[in-house]
């Protein structure tokens, strides 16, 4: 009755968490939600305010496939700027109803049955799905906490075949929070060169970095001679803390964009025009930004201090993002039952790392997108249920 394809796409564990947590709050109980990676703070006024104004002046309208290129001359400037290369507006931009379409998108346009991306495991739960929903296949590149959850460039080549499309890099990553090294990311670019192979770069956290401006990226100018195979997705939910607007972009060679054109027009026409003025505005944001960022940085310095005082846990200090990936091996329980019996018995959401992959298992992810007490009261809460549940 149903499409054969839709059993390739298991559920999102982080949403059945939330769902559960939900449930428990309809019964009168207090939750601390630790489990969703989505800002708490509410989108700026200043996007507001200009959404609003361009809204009475009309903006309601479909727009180009590509986007308003007064959006896509934007973002090119703003590229100059972080990364010290210009993309053509007109060419090498597609905006998108954020980046989970613009996955939709670029698996669609490059994927055909049987090809293998290469995906960090742990790594983005949704990778996957979008994988195996296209008929392809995930390779899965385990990667350590003792090498920082950094590429294992060695095991990153064994992976590599005849039938590799594309190697997916998230850097700052969901769930461990870690950037990609230059020098890893420079032998990436070695073997993209040399095996002529797509590179998929999820940018959505690049600018939530703590000890620098912006990881390195393929993106960047050095980089030029394989841009022509670089898929960089981005969007507006997380530094701007612009969730639901659903705004986000592609920025890849010419020819590929030309190719996803004819989707973008037949399945979803175009990007909604009022978070396409949303996003010009918020380019505009540097002093909002800038503080929400340094309040996650507190938040980050807080919650791994403490994380590493509590008997049974311990985590690196995550990079860039706003998750810790807290190693509970000591502990002796799997990560689904953590979890959820840390729900039911501590009042607790967090997601459990085998979600994330195989190699996830013995870890939790903690999102810190909440204010500080309610940051107090969940490590609280999670250092009692370890001291007296387990």
């Amino acid at each position: 009755m149903f499409s054969k394809r839709l059993d390739s796409v298991e559920p999102f564990m982080v949403m059945k968490i939330l769902e559960r947590a939900l449930e428990l709050e309809e019964e009168g109980k207090n939750i601390i939600h630790m489990e969703i990676g989505e800002p708490d703070f509410d989108t700026p006024t200043r996007i507001i305010d200009g959404c609003t104004s361009d809204i009475k002046n009309g903006k309601t309208h479909y727009t180009h496939s590509l986007g308003f290129l007064e959006l896509r001359e934007a973002l090119s400037d703003y590229k100059l700027r972080v990364r010290g290369i210009r993309f053509d507006p007109k060419t090498q931009f597609m905006i998108t109803c954020g980046t989970s379409p613009a996955f939709f998108l670029t698996f669609s346009t490059i994927l055909n049955p049987g090809d293998e991306v290469i995906v960090s495991d742990p790594g983005y739960s949704c990778y996957k799905n979008y994988i195996k929903f296209f008929g392809g296949k995930p390779k899965y590149l385990p990667i350590y906490e003792e090498e920082e959850f950094n590429f294992n460039i060695h095991n990153l080549k064994n992976l590599i075949n005849s039938k590799t499309k594309a190697i997916i890099i998230n850097s700052p990553s969901n769930p461990t929070g870690q950037i990609i090294p230059e020098e890893s990311l420079e032998e990436i670019y070695e073997i993209a060169k040399n095996n002529n192979i797509w590179i998929i770069s999820d940018e959505i956290y690049s600018e939530i970095t703590y000890e620098s401006n912006y990881p390195p990226s393929l993106s960047e100018k050095k980089y030029k001679d394989i841009h022509n195979r670089v898929i960089i997705l981005d969007g507006f939910s997380k530094f701007w803390a612009m969730t639901g607007w659903r705004i986000g972009y592609i920025i890849s060679s010419p020819k590929l964009i030309q190719k996803m054109m004819a989707l973008q027009q037949n399945f979803f026409i175009c990007a909604p025009s009022v978070s396409q003025t949303a996003a010009l505005h918020a380019l505009k944001c540097e002093k909002e930004t800038s503080d929400m960022l340094r309040i996650y940085k507190k938040r980050r310095d807080f919650i791994v201090k403490k994380i590493n005082q509590i008997e049974g846990l311990s985590c690196l200090k995550p990079k860039g993002a706003f998750y810790v990936f807290a190693n509970i091996k000591k502990l002796n329980i799997q990560s689904l039952e953590f979890s959820m019996r840390l729900l039911e018995e501590g009042l607790v959401a967090t997601t459990p790392g085998i979600s994330f992959g195989e190699n996830g298992e013995g870890y939790v992810r903690i999102s810190y997108p909440t204010n500080m007490e309610n940051i107090r009261i969940g490590l609280e809460r999670i250092e009692n249920f370890i001291k007296n549940k387990l």
